[in-house]
């Protein structure tokens, strides 16, 4: 593809297509314009707003910014830092953070027997999606996908503490990157500072993942989230119902711990709940999470990060 044809094309309502063949989400070319669609709605019912509420040149620009920022294609095939939330603020509610209210949680996945994740959900290619991708695939479901995910700290509960994240949803190649990873940040994802702790990060992983991917346009309905966090599991599917009925205090009335956090997860429930993708959660045993293990310890080598950002993926 000519680097000119990369670039997107505006018809005269406003809209944005692909210049190679005027679609609004088009799998050959790996982008997806609809975003804009919503902005232009909102743009039409201006009347309704403050002068200084309307969508105005500024907000076109910030668009036009994520819009080069989700199609940018000078990177190698596998995963790429596409879209950094500190600098660039989404105008549609496509990526949006979100304080959760608790309104969907996920629930636990029970496998038959004790089968391991490895047999239940090999690697296999996810054919709706276009173009075909390779995921971890339930062999008997292939609306359901597996990702691993796992957090990690250097001097956990130290003075100096370094922790990561990582998940990995696809298997691992020289060629092909199958996981993601970072240093966890000094600051939460709604500018709070935050204290550098394993369990954050095996709840920043979480995160990660269900912000890396549109899930469900790959063709998923359902996605499991196997982790070795206790804290994780149960935090999410027992011990934030008493939270919540407790203004987010524990039972001694302590403050709850890493709140910026859950109430991002749950926004990410009720987001992928509004799109038709159910979410569960699996607690495995530490061995067969050696991958998002590895990848999450390389994530707390990683240079320091003060602010959050979203991953995401690209051709991958």
């Amino acid at each position: 593809m000519k680097p000119w044809e990369n670039t997107p094309l505006e018809l005269p309502d406003g809209r944005l297509v692909c210049r190679p063949h005027r679609l609004v989400i088009c799998g050959s070319c790996t982008v997806d314009y609809s975003f804009m669609d919503e902005a232009l709605q909102e743009s039409d019912q201006e009347d309704l707003y403050s002068d200084d509420e309307a969508l105005g040149e500024y907000d076109t620009e910030v668009l036009r910014k994520q819009l080069a920022a989700r199609i940018r294609t000078d990177t190698p095939p596998g995963v790429s830092d596409v879209l950094d939330t500190s600098d660039i603020p989404d105008t549609s509610d496509t990526y949006v953070l979100r304080r959760g209210v608790g309104r969907v949680l996920p629930t636990i996945f029970v496998p038959p027997s004790s089968e391991a994740p490895q047999t239940l959900f090999p690697a296999g290619i996810g054919r709706e999606a276009i173009p075909n991708v390779i995921r971890f695939i339930h062999r008997n479901d292939p609306k359901t996908l597996l990702i691993y995910t796992d957090g990690a700290c250097i001097n956990n509960g130290q003075s100096d503490p370094q922790a990561g994240w990582a998940f990995s949803f696809r298997p691992h190649k020289s060629d092909a990157k199958g996981y993601a990873s970072g240093r966890l940040e000094h600051e939460g994802p709604f500018g709070d500072g935050h204290q550098q702790t394993s369990n954050r990060a095996e709840l920043r992983a979480v995160i990660g993942a269900l912000r890396f991917r549109n899930w469900k346009a790959e063709g998923f309905a359902r996605l499991v989230l196997a982790t070795d966090s206790e804290y994780v599991v149960k935090g999410a599917t027992e011990w934030v119902d008493g939270w919540l009925a407790r203004n987010w205090r524990t039972s001694a009335r302590a403050p709850v711990k890493n709140r910026d956090l859950w109430e991002t997860l749950l926004g990410e429930m009720e987001r992928w709940d509004e799109r038709g993708l159910r979410i569960h959660l699996w607690r495995i045993p530490r061995e067969w999470n050696a991958d998002a293990d590895r990848a999450a310890k390389e994530g707390a080598r990683m240079d320091d990060r003060a602010t959050y950002r979203d991953i995401m993926g690209v051709y991958c």
